[in-house]
């Protein structure tokens, strides 16, 4: 039975192109980056903390604005937000230390596990992002 497994998973691994491994890596690295940098704040499941942190996990903020994502992670944000209907006011940190690859992992993992809809973001979107972004308050 153990031999029937080994095989399955070899050939499924076998099976996926190097696009797909590249995608399942970086979720992978996404995941690990997400624990170390964002999930004491906005928790493993992305439910935020309590009236303090928004939650990433089904937030309507996240779905309208995806594409801000990079810049939020890099320059943090401040400034009141509506997620979900409730008010949030605690100034985010950024994380100017993160290189862009790091970011582009966090961005594609949070976008594929939080939202009801999962969300593709290219990693020419996030460059671009990254290289245009100036101010913390959005």
């Amino acid at each position: 039975m153990r031999n029937i497994v080994l095989v399955l998973l070899v050939l499924a691994i076998g099976a996926c192109s190097d696009t797909e491994l590249m995608s399942m890596q970086q979720l992978s690295s996404g995941a690990k980056l997400y624990e170390t940098h964002c999930g004491n704040c906005h928790q493993a499941d992305g439910s935020g903390l309590a009236m303090l942190i928004p939650p990433l996990k089904h937030s309507d903020y996240l779905q309208e604005h995806f594409y801000q994502l990079p810049c939020i992670i890099k320059k943090g944000m401040e400034g009141e937000i509506k997620v979900n209907g409730q008010s949030y006011h605690q100034k985010m940190p950024g994380n100017e230390k993160l290189t862009e690859k790091e970011i582009s992992d966090i961005c594609l993992f949070v976008l594929q596990k939080f939202p009801e809809r999962p969300i593709t973001i290219g990693s020419d979107s996030i460059e671009k992002a990254l290289k245009t972004c100036v101010s913390n308050s959005y």
